[in-house]
């Protein structure tokens, strides 16, 4: 019995430590997961994007394409009264969480104070600034910026940023309580055939990522199982026809019987092109 009795002393003890690491441990961004409906599409053409595991009643951004770097993209503040929040956009609007970097210039007639803004990947940013009042950055938007502890009138303020960017924008929505949405989303009428990455992110750095084969080949409403279905079936049909014709039709076919011959063979074509 002494060994049981020792157990359930020790239990308690490891459940209070495992609790206190739980605690003290940074919580991670959500891990998101998206699915393409259908997952291959013609340019120009819809396709469904659902999402699970993002950050409940967030504001989602849904991309598409590869990743862009951009260095140094200045951005002088143009009103500077008061103390903040001082706010300005990325030019290509939607950031990949954690990418983002920028530096603020403040310049008055006597005095230059400078500060550097690291990305936390959660929609925070570090600041090397005693002064700076809630650093921030919407991956969704691309808006960043920061508030000071004392007003900014008459001063030049520049921001100089970099981040990483996707090479299409698709559309923004929200998730849901649970963390769930379902949008519709463009295939870009520029997209080449070919494998394209499709990327979901949310303001507080959740991400998902799925592949979709974009094909030029597959008209709208109609997936690539679907067509060679299709074309398969004209196929058949041309087959049974020519089989039912009596042999010496098939030899010596008349106007009407080549006529018939011609116009199923088009019609296969014209399915085994689509």
């Amino acid at each position: 019995m002494q060994p049981k009795k020792k157990l359930y002393s020790i239990i308690p003890s490891v459940i209070l430590i495992v609790s206190i690491l739980l605690i003290t441990l940074p919580m991670g961004n959500a891990a998101g997961a998206i699915t393409l409906t259908p997952t291959s599409q013609a340019q120009g053409s819809s396709v469904t994007v659902a999402g699970t595991g993002f950050t409940t009643s967030q504001a989602v951004a849904i991309l598409m394409g590869p990743e862009i770097t951009v260095t140094n993209e200045s951005h002088p503040i143009a009103n500077t009264t008061g103390t903040g929040p001082f706010t300005a956009y990325t030019n290509h609007g939607s950031i990949k969480p954690g990418s983002f970097y920028y530096h603020c210039v403040v310049s008055s007639d006597t005095n230059v104070v400078e500060s550097d803004y690291y990305d936390d990947g959660d929609g925070t940013l570090t600041s090397s600034s005693e002064y700076a009042l809630n650093p921030f950055v919407n991956y969704v938007t691309g808006a960043f910026g920061r508030s000071t502890t004392s007003a900014w009138d008459t001063y030049t303020v520049v921001y100089t940023c970099s981040y990483t960017y996707y090479q299409y924008n698709g559309t923004r929505t929200t998730a849901n309580s649970a963390g769930a949405f379902s949008a519709n989303v463009t295939v870009p009428v520029s997209a080449n055939n070919g494998n394209i990455v499709v990327t979901a992110l949310d303001t507080k750095g959740g991400k998902g990522t799925s592949t979709l084969v974009v094909n030029s080949a597959v008209p709208e409403g109609f997936s690539v199982g679907m067509v060679v279905a299709l074309s398969v079936t004209a196929v058949i049909v041309s087959l049974r026809f020519l089989r039912k014709q009596p042999k010496k039709t098939l030899l010596t076919p008349n106007k009407l019987s080549f006529f018939h011959f011609s116009c199923t063979l088009k019609a296969t074509n014209t399915v085994m092109i689509i």
